[in-house]
């Protein structure tokens, strides 16, 4: 008997926000179940070892204190997503249910950037640039595990500015960036 599919959308740049199959995941019973399901959605194909989870949501705390603490934060992530088993433990392993057929916006966002960028077309990367609706999870802007993705897509979505000649907005986003600058002088000088 085939397993009912549950689609899971989750927004994480300009911040966070789940739904499943179109309802909006309003309660979250504990922060660290709202960080778990962020953390899951971030990983490579929503996997992690149980002590990547660990290391990341509670570092301070030895293994059995934090597999305490990783367990109560799945419970409350399964209440929060409305599913026995949207988030499993299970051999090591922390991953979304195999109902779960999860979609992230942040990883959407990073496959059309690279897509656009491959093309060189500039159009198509302003299109994509579009799709940034701001920093990666901002209420979690301190969470170490989150520092080098929300890096990541920060500079994608520079390089698809500058790919597309969206000089302003660079330097909007980044007021350091020197080649932004640069051009809006010669811009300036040639008005």
């Amino acid at each position: 008997m085939p397993i009912a599919s549950t689609r899971l959308e989750i927004r994480l740049l300009g911040g966070f926000g789940a739904s499943v199959d179109g309802v909006a995941v309003d309660d979250w019973p504990g922060l660290r179940a709202a960080q778990l399901v962020q953390l899951l959605a971030l990983a490579d194909g929503h996997c992690l070892l149980r002590e990547q989870v660990i290391d990341a949501l509670w570092p301070q705390l030895g293994p059995d204190a934090g597999a305490a603490n990783l367990r109560k934060a799945a419970h409350h992530a399964r209440r929060a997503l409305r599913d026995p088993d949207a988030v499993r433990l299970h051999g090591g392993r922390v991953t979304f249910g195999p109902s779960m057929r999860v979609e992230v916006d942040a990883l959407r966002f990073a496959r059309q950037a690279g897509q656009a960028l491959a093309s060189g077309d500039a159009e198509a990367c302003v299109a994509a640039a579009a799709a940034y609706a701001g920093e990666l999870l901002p209420e979690a802007r301190y969470e170490p595990w989150a520092e080098a993705a929300r890096s990541r897509l920060h500079l994608l979505h520079l390089d698809l500015l500058r790919a597309g000649g969206q000089w302003e907005r660079v330097a909007q986003a980044e007021p350091t960036d020197e080649p932004a600058r640069r051009e809006l002088m010669r811009r300036a000088l040639a008005a």
